[in-house]
Parts: structure tokens; sequence; C-alpha cells
């Protein structure tokens, strides 16, 4: 599971860095002040469409795909036999022989 694309062992050690850093009073402060800041931004009105509009980006390849159906596999079995084959309805009309004769 990834967060921000970070791996648990990178989370992992930018808290023990952070700890290190500004020690253990002042790291209780600063995540309190971190917590405040992320809640506000994701009440953000334009956060949420910021979030909206990279969600849409990063699925748009696949809508694309879906739309023009080229993740289905193709049957070239079906496509060749249907080729060599054609429907009984249709009726092959020598060249020339197109004019109706009474």
């Amino acid at each position: 599971m990834e967060f921000l694309n970070l791996g648990w062992t990178e989370i992992l050690f930018v808290f023990l860095l952070a700890f290190i850093v500004l020690g253990p009073d002042r790291i209780k402060k600063f995540g309190g002040d971190l917590g405040t800041f992320l809640r506000k931004l994701s009440k953000d009105g334009l956060f949420r469409e910021v979030v909206q509009t990279t969600d849409e980006l990063r699925n748009y390849p696949r809508k694309i795909l879906n739309e023009a159906m080229l993740d289905q596999p193709v049957m070239y079995d079906q496509a060749e036999k249907s080729m060599l084959h054609p429907p009984k309805e249709v009726i092959d009309v020598p060249p020339g022989d197109d004019q109706v004769q009474d």
C-alpha cells in the first residue's frame, strides 16, 4: 500500500527523521499543526477540484480504450469465417448484370 507514492519503509524513515530533527516535544505540536492544515486543505473546494481533475486524467486512457473497445480480444477466426462464407441473404451479382431487364 502506498501513500503519496511512498512505501511503508519510506514513510517510517520520514517519521524517524522528523523525530530526530524536531525532538519529542516539537513533533507533537508539528503533528497537530500538520493535521489541522490537512483538514483545512481537504475541505477546500479548489483542492477537491484538483483531485477530481487528476483522477479524471489518470483514468482518461482507460476510458478511451473502453469506448473504442480496444481492450476486447479480436475474434480473428470468426472474422475470417464471415469473410470466406458470406451470409446466405447476400446475393452476388456479376459485374454488368446490375441493370434490370424487362
